[in-house]
């Protein structure tokens, strides 16, 4: 029996090395990929015995408070922790290409505290039957649908983590994605589909209540606040080319008027 050499130890320790981190980040994707149907899930009303309509609950005043102070750390968290200053301190204490991988845990820990601590308000708004509850229930889909297409488009392994994880440790391939500005498919007609996604899917409901408003008011301003902070740092990162593109693509709905329409009116006004 041949004995191990110590050069080959020592590369079956390199070897091991390098895949446990890949595997960090690949059970976080794995987290992300169970966490992020459930929150639309649990936003949208559908199948899952609790949701931001229906389940155990306190009375209206604390389910209120309760419900905004969740609402608060979610939006604390998805925008401190997306900021540079706090990407750069992340990667002071992890390897770089593990930086998204930390911020896709902290996002699931903060979604599943939402799952199990939100607090129904049931009293409804509006129910609706017929045409009406099958369009506002299409209208859901179709968000569900834009949300992954958008993440597919923009780089869904990207986005979730696990490319940079798999370029650094198993491939060793520098990662140049974070550079490339994407202007196709659905970016044509507007600047951020994922959050036009995630908007029709939190306000079409065939049935909305009071703790259903709560939770879409509350995503909303933060998707508002923070494509904000995201489009100075576009604008940082890419310069011209992204004014360029803002100026002619509309943020969150297509616009009715062609680009060099919408040049004309701006021009005779």
């Amino acid at each position: 029996m041949d004995l191990i050499t110590q050069e080959q130890a020592r590369g079956v320790l390199t070897t091991r090395s390098r895949l446990v981190p890949f595997l960090i980040a690949f059970a976080a994707y794995g987290f992300a990929g169970i966490t992020v149907p459930i929150m639309l899930l649990f936003a949208g009303g559908w199948w899952l015995p609790k949701t931001v309509d229906k389940g155990p609950h306190l009375a209206t005043l604390p389910s209120i408070v309760i419900d905004v102070l969740l609402l608060a750390l979610f939006g604390l968290q998805h925008s401190g922790m997306a900021r540079p200053s706090f990407k750069a301190f992340i990667t002071r204490w992890v390897p770089e290409a593990l930086e998204r991988t930390v911020y896709i845990v902290m996002v699931c820990a903060v979604m599943w505290t939402i799952f199990l601590c939100w607090q129904p308000i049931p009293a409804q708004i509006w129910s609706t039957h017929g045409w009406a509850a099958t369009v506002l229930d299409a209208g859901f889909w179709l968000g569900f649908v834009l949300v992954y297409a958008a993440t597919i488009l923009l780089n869904h392994f990207h986005l979730l983590g696990i490319s940079q994880a798999y370029r650094q440790y198993v491939i060793r391939v520098p990662d140049a994605t974070v550079d490339r500005l994407q202007v196709q498919g659905p970016y044509r007609l507007v600047r951020h589909p994922l959050m036009t996604g995630l908007l029709i899917s939190f306000w079409f409901a065939s049935t909305f209540t009071v703790g259903h408003l709560i939770w879409a008011l509350g995503v909303t301003g933060y998707i508002l606040l923070g494509t904000f902070l995201e489009e100075r740092d576009l604008i940082a990162r890419f310069g011209a080319a992204y004014r360029a593109y803002a100026a002619e693509v509309p943020a969150f709905f297509p616009a009715v008027l062609s680009p060099a329409a919408r040049a004309r009116l701006r021009v005779r006004s």
